[in-house]
């Protein structure tokens, strides 16, 4: 009987130990909200997110950049971190380069806000032809714990008759959860108080 209830009793304590650990392993709730910057000799609206630059022909290549508005998200997950859009007037060819800065800003768990770095190239027409390509050389970040990473990279930029010339940047997001001091001590005091319950039943079945 004292078997049974010993092994009865340390099923329950491995069972509270697992349920407490899958409990802190909850995702991470994160609220982030996105920007990009074009950096860029040669073109019009340097050091905002939409450029344009010009070619052959009266030909006209505008890129465009479209962060996300505050997101809030369970971690882990995948996200959007924003679309690029191209868009060409003429019967040209119009040719882009530069660097491009995506930030994230994050509000939850810990504000604050870091940035992916990246060069940008490539040739466009108004047809569905051209390329173009986005090469982050930064594609992972944290804040507060929470990492950002870029999943697509390089990424492909489609010309304007393709989907609209839009291009999503896709990212994946982790959090690191950490088990609350509260918890811990409500964990420590329970163990403590089965092991001093056991002591007492196994001394008074003894006397």
């Amino acid at each position: 009987m004292a078997r049974v209830f010993k092994v009865t009793l340390m099923s329950a304590l491995l069972l509270a130990i697992v349920s407490l650990g899958t409990s802190e392993a909850k995702a991470d709730p994160v609220t982030f909200s996105t920007s990009g910057i074009f950096t860029c000799a040669g073109c019009t609206g340097s050091g905002s997110n939409s450029v344009t630059f010009g070619g052959g022909m009266g030909n006209a290549l505008l890129i465009t950049f479209t962060g996300l508005g505050s997101t809030s998200l369970n971690t882990p997950t995948g996200s959007s971190f924003g679309n690029f859009q191209t868009f060409v007037s003429g019967s040209g060819a119009a040719g882009v380069s530069g660097t491009f800065t995506l930030t994230i800003t994050q509000t939850i768990p810990v504000a604050g806000s870091d940035s992916f770095s990246a060069t940008f190239s490539g040739t466009f027409t108004a047809s569905n032809s051209g390329s173009g390509v986005v090469n982050f050389t930064v594609t992972s970040i944290n804040i507060g714990g929470i990492t950002y990473s870029i999943t697509n990279n390089p990424l492909n930029l489609v010309p304007p008759a393709s989907n609209n010339g839009i291009t999503t940047v896709q990212g994946q997001i982790t959090g690191s959860a950490v088990p609350e001091p509260t918890s811990m001590f409500l964990l420590g005091t329970g163990l403590l108080g089965i092991a001093g319950a056991v002591r007492k039943r196994f001394k008074s079945r003894n006397e």
